[in-house]
């Protein structure tokens, strides 16, 4: 699980048929469905993890530190899950801003599991590299609704 060599393109395999179009359509379809699993899987596990770090699950169940009980409970560093950490507070940023935002429902999806478990289409290392940007990038967001807000006809009255 390294990274990829273009000479991985040319590694024997087992001969197979040659897909129509329409099933590389459907595997493609299938694939993209198995990332959006993925990527609402780490949205649930980072809201998780916040939860677990937030009530200090550790101290109850006798680890020194939030360090000692990822490794004893998980089997993860303390660096995988701070970047866990860092997944959370970025959703939960984005969830906010697209929550305030002009003309969105502030009925739907306030509970923050669920805001965490939206799916936004970023991936984790997207997520990650805005965490250290939340206020830009809510801002952004802010600023975007609104303008889309000001370009939509008002609805039937």
């Amino acid at each position: 699980m390294g990274e990829h060599n273009e000479d991985q393109d040319d590694v024997a395999e087992p001969a197979r048929p040659t897909l129509t179009t329409a099933q590389a359509r459907d595997m493609t379809a299938g694939l993209r469905e198995a990332m959006d699993d993925v990527r609402r899987s780490v949205a649930v596990l980072a809201a998780r993890v916040r939860d677990a770090h937030a009530a200090r699950v550790w101290l109850p169940l006798g680890h020194s530190s939030w360090e000692s009980y990822c490794a004893a409970e998980f089997s993860i560093s303390r660096a995988q899950a701070y970047r866990l950490l860092d997944v959370a507070r970025s959703l939960t940023a984005i969830h906010d801003a697209v929550a305030a935002g002009p003309g969105t429902s502030r009925t739907r999806d306030s509970d923050p599991a669920v805001a965490a478990a939206l799916d936004y289409g970023l991936s984790q290392r997207a997520l990650i590299a805005v965490s250290g940007r939340t206020d830009t990038v809510t801002q952004l967001i802010t600023r975007r609704l609104t303008a889309l807000a000001q370009q939509r006809p008002p609805g039937p009255r």
